[in-house]
This record gives C-alpha cells, structure tokens and sequence, in this order.
C-alpha cells in the first residue's frame, strides 16, 4: 500500500484529494497538513510513502521543506504540485493521478532494493490505483505489444515490463511456449491439439495460449515429469 500525505494550506484541497483517492486500489490517504510544521510533525507520526505538496507555503518554501525532514532514514518522496486545489478540472485531476502513480513506481522501486533486489510482486499501474500481484498467484504472461498481460485465478492486469525481463528473472518459475507467451511451469496441466494447433491447458484459468512447434517437445518431456 502506498500512504500519501496532501500539504496544503487550503483545506478543500484536501477534501476533493480525498475524495479521488478514496476509490484508487493500493492507495491510502492519511491526511493533510496545513502548514510546514505540521507537515513535519505528521511526517514523523504516519510515516507517507508520498507527500504531495503545493509549490508556496505560507510558512515554508518548497527547499526549505524538504531539507528538515530528508535527513530521516525513510523519508517520504515529495511531489511539488501547484494544481492541489484544482482537482474538479478533469485535465489538472489527470494530471495529479499520473504524477502519484509515476511516484508510486519510484517507491516501490525503492522498496526493492531495500529488500535486495528480490521480486515478490508486480504491480499494475492504472487511473483506477495500483494492483499488486502475488508472483505466486500468475498463471499466464502474454505480451501485449508494449506491455504485458499477468493473469491469475481471479483476475488479469497489464504492467509495463518486457516478457524478455520477466522471463530471465523468474526462469525458475516460467516457462516460455511461444515467442509471446510464458506459463508457470507448476500451472500446467495438460497439452491439447485442436484445428492443428497446440494449445497449454492451463490450471485457474480457461485461456489456452498457443505452444509454438519449436518449443513443443521441451514442454511435451516437461509434461511428462510433472
């Protein structure tokens, strides 16, 4: 879950921030802080992933604000954003959800290396908030021209990553059966020839991508010893 923090001297911006983010999946609002030092304060107590803040404030700059509280060892990211009060305009209320989810991705980004580097999750970014997605619970990964589709048992979501990437960090879990398809390899549970075609029958789920002919025998031999 991402926390966000809204520092804003006008307490409507708040409002209508906590009104769009309410519906967003992945993201908690905690509040809003009308001035610096009560930012600070509210910084040390809630511990936000991300603190959206207007450019002036009345009793701190947008230097001197995040001087005093970057020396924190898990300090929030800051995104300056001039526009808080202006989220009934559907442009600037775009505008405000694209710049909290870029951040977003920089705080799990962050998150990642503080764990070692080591995957557990992917995310899905969208207007609607931030899906996280068990490694564990993907059955399928389809690329999709620039993007790639994960689904799961309940569900299917679209991250921006390449199949290339995915398949070289979970080459223990995934096996590739078409130029544009991988499966988890505990998920497969049978091949089935239709209308000439060699198709994955897949655990969780009623897609059954395509096994290309190169790639047949290994999968048909992996088959065998599950």
């Amino acid at each position: 879950m991402i926390k966000v923090l809204i520092v804003d001297n006008e307490l409507l911006a708040g409002v209508r921030i906590e009104r769009m983010l309410k519906d967003m999946q992945g993201i908690i609002f905690i509040g809003q802080a009308t001035s610096g030092e009560k930012a600070v304060a509210m910084i040390a107590a809630q511990s936000p992933d991300i603190v959206l803040m207007k450019k002036v404030m009345p009793d701190m700059d947008r230097i001197a604000f995040p001087e005093i509280f970057n020396r924190a060892a898990d300090s929030p990211l800051v995104v300056f954003c001039p526009i808080l009060n202006q989220t009934e305009a559907p442009r600037q209320r775009d505008d405000l959800v694209g710049a909290l989810l870029s951040a977003s991705k920089v705080v799990f980004k962050e998150r990642r290396v503080q764990s070692g580097g080591k995957r557990s999750h992917l995310y899905s970014y969208s207007y609607q908030g931030v899906d996280v997605i068990p490694i564990e619970q993907i059955r399928l990964l389809k690329a999709d021209q620039k993007y790639v589709k994960v689904f799961t048992a309940n569900a299917n979501f679209t991250v921006s990553e390449t199949l290339k990437s995915l398949e070289q960090e979970f080459a223990h879990l995934f096996i590739r059966i078409h130029r544009n398809a991988l499966v988890c390899v505990n998920a497969i549970e049978g091949i089935e020839r239709a209308d000439g075609r060699t198709h994955a029958i897949i655990q969780g789920i009623d897609m059954q991508p395509q096994i290309s002919r190169r790639l047949e025998p290994k999968l048909r031999k992996l088959t065998l010893q599950l």
